[in-house]
């Protein structure tokens, strides 16, 4: 939950997640946001320069929260980098579920600007490069980035939004097998000793 945010703020916030989460991205209005916020529609009028605009906002808003979240993962071997990476995904949204659909919405439907997409940019080229060090290193077998971000973000986002359709968060066990089912195949194969 933002934490840096009114309580009128908040509400109008968790009223354009829930309304998007629920409804779609086409289906979103600001009459609805507003009603379910408890705020008049002027209020969101006088933040936002259009549906486009807050929907835009929201999302680097959310953007931001989550990918410092997400590469608090401190420092050490990358196999403990990459594990810590996929925790911190599933710790952001076990509170906020509906965010994860949010985000998922927002990114497919494309309403970033190119300023926006740069804004975001090194957030994703962050993330990457944790991964590539793994695969630089040797930790992970010699595979394509893409093909190691695809196969982690991947499986995170689907059992995330399993869970999020359903109305409740993935259990610490099932996070826990995905992630060890995955990093199986991703691990690189212990070497043989030289002789």
């Amino acid at each position: 939950m933002p934490k840096d945010l009114s309580a009128t703020s908040l509400r109008i916030h968790n009223a354009i997640v829930a309304e998007t989460a629920e409804k779609g991205i086409g289906a979103v209005a600001m009459l609805p946001i507003a009603k379910r916020a408890k705020v008049s529609a002027g209020t969101l009028y006088n933040r936002y320069a259009s549906k486009e605009d807050m929907l835009q906002q929201t999302y680097l808003q959310i953007k931001h929260r989550y990918h410092a979240q997400l590469m608090q993962v401190g420092s050490g071997p990358s196999n403990q980098v990459i594990r810590r990476l996929w925790i911190n995904f599933f710790a952001f949204i076990q509170d906020r579920p509906q965010e994860l659909l949010f985000l998922e919405y927002a990114g497919a439907a494309q309403l970033l600007t190119d300023a926006q997409r740069a804004e975001i940019a090194p957030m994703q080229a962050e993330v990457s490069g944790l991964v590539q060090t793994a695969l630089d290193d040797g930790t992970m077998r010699p595979i394509p980035l893409s093909v190691a971000i695809d196969l982690l973000m991947g499986a995170a986002l689907t059992l995330a939004r399993r869970h999020a359709l359903a109305g409740n968060t993935a259990p610490i066990s099932e996070i826990d097998t995905t992630f060890e089912t995955l990093w199986s195949v991703l691990r690189a194969e212990p070497q043989a000793p030289k002789d």
